[in-house]
């Protein structure tokens, strides 16, 4: 491939990567602060590419190059915690600000440039066939971002695999899809690092395992098998509520608004979504829906993401939480529809 289609190729990717990020934010009602940050680190990283391609000045060459860095590192960092979320991996505040001052460290080594010459010793410009081409000379710190990004990539492979192990994931087909998700990225860069190649694979890898991400997270969620974040209800409070370590009076002013606002919610759904909810409520799984109302399983999921819509959910694990906190609260009936009859 010419140079000068290279920067076409560019400028398409990073096209692309714009209007994904915007879909996702107007037309995905899940809207994962997660996925939205991953989609705009991607675009990043290849408005950079497309830049560097493009200009004619080293200064903003220089400026495209660390742009690039920045999507790069702080896509890595959200693919990470994409994946423990997926995964269903407890991760604690502490934990996600190392990895997150790592990334920032590794971005800055990345994006000093030629600066003391650590990153890289010298930098120039080279025009071929019409395309920028940044020629660099590495400097003894190089290595440094090769070993954030590889350990990052490996990290998430260790984690699918030991989510599997651990029951976490308890389907072979989403452990694979997800397997294949971060391995796209690790055999990528492997390749670039053995192969001497002017044009950015990983521009394209980024965008692939962000949608396959995606994908697999949406799937999940449609099973009730993760939460996504976001909820109004935490996992921590709940548990408090169930050890006795919070009483339904000592909740916060603004819980009750909260209780008001869900039960009016519930009541907005129609008669075939208020019998699953009663469903859910009595404690069935969503594999036994089908033959408890006699649909499909594909007509129960239709159903599930119709409830969440309404209840401005993201899924089954969200509802249930909420159900949760109803139930200990001991306001459960404000849920229930008994018109649907005895559901055990």
């Amino acid at each position: 491939m010419k140079s000068g289609d290279l920067s076409i190729v560019y400028g398409i990717l990073a096209l692309f990567s714009a209007l994904l990020c915007i879909t996702y934010l107007f037309f995905d009602q899940r809207r994962n602060r997660l996925f939205l940050t991953l989609f705009g680190c991607v675009a990043a990283a290849n408005s950079g590419y497309f830049l560097m391609a493009v200009c004619n000045s080293l200064v903003v060459a220089k400026i495209a190059n660390g742009l690039s860095y920045f999507g790069g590192a702080f896509s890595i960092l959200v693919m990470l915690l994409i994946v423990y979320n997926v995964c269903r991996m407890p991760k604690s505040r502490w934990f996600c600000e190392v990895l997150v001052g790592i990334s920032i460290a590794a971005f800055a080594l990345a994006a000093s440039g030629d600066w003391l010459g650590l990153y890289y010793r010298s930098v120039s410009l080279e025009k071929i066939n019409g395309m920028t081409i940044l020629v660099k000379e590495y400097g003894p710190l190089h290595i440094l971002y090769a070993v954030y990004l590889l350990s990052y990539m490996l990290m998430m492979v260790v984690i699918v695999l030991y989510a599997f192990k651990s029951k976490r994931l308890d389907s072979p087909k989403y452990t694979l899809f997800l397997l294949v998700a971060v391995l796209l990225n690790l055999g990528v860069w492997l390749v670039e690092q053995l192969v001497d190649v002017d044009f950015e694979f990983l521009s394209v890898s980024y965008i692939v395992t962000a949608v396959l991400l995606l994908l697999i997270y949406g799937m999940l969620c449609d099973y009730g098998i993760v939460q996504p974040s976001g909820s109004l209800v935490s996992v921590q409070m709940l548990t408090r509520l169930n050890t006795h370590q919070v009483n339904p009076g000592e909740l916060p002013p603004n819980m009750e608004d909260m209780f008001r606002h869900f039960a009016k919610k519930v009541k907005t759904l129609s008669a075939a979504e208020r019998r699953i909810l009663n469903y859910y409520i009595a404690g069935h799984e969503i594999s036994e829906l089908p033959d408890l109302v006699f649909v499909s399983i594909n007509t129960v999921k239709k159903h599930n993401r119709s409830i969440y819509q309404k209840l401005e959910i993201s899924s089954r694990d969200e509802l249930m939480l909420y159900i949760e906190l109803f139930r200990c609260c001991d306001r459960l009936d404000e849920l229930i529809d008994e018109t649907s009859g005895d559901i055990t």
